[in-house]
């Protein structure tokens, strides 16, 4: 199953912007709410994590690096989850995918959203 997932951190705001993919896709889920919480406290986030568990999603696509979070490190940690697992994120706007067609990490891809999650940090 391929997954949309979008997340907005206020109510007020709308996900739009982050549809594009959605006619590719069989199931959309949104968070509305900060970035800062870790990916799979969130509640979209643990719907995504009892689907990963069944076995259920073979794609996961996000709009952009910094919807899946704002910190590096729970970034990198919710990746490295899903490799893991063999569910491959696809990061729409950067054009970027965690595992290669073989399943295999995609360490080109690692290295980019590594280098732009640096942007994320707030000290």
């Amino acid at each position: 199953m391929k997954v949309l997932y979008t997340r907005v951190s206020t109510f007020e705001q709308n996900s739009d912007r982050q549809l594009k993919e959605i006619e590719h896709c069989d199931l959309h889920i949104e968070d509305k709410c900060s970035g800062s919480i870790p990916f799979f406290e969130r509640e979209g986030g643990k719907r995504i994590m009892k689907l990963i568990e069944k076995g259920d999603i073979e794609i996961l696509n996000v709009h952009q690096i910094d919807r899946l979070g704002r910190d590096l490190i729970d970034i990198l940690n919710t990746i490295k989850f899903f490799s893991y697992k063999g569910v491959n994120i696809h990061f729409v706007q950067q054009g970027l995918k965690t595992l290669n067609e073989d399943e295999s990490d995609n360490t080109i891809s690692k290295l980019i959203i590594s280098i732009l999650g640096l942007s994320l940090i707030h000290i």
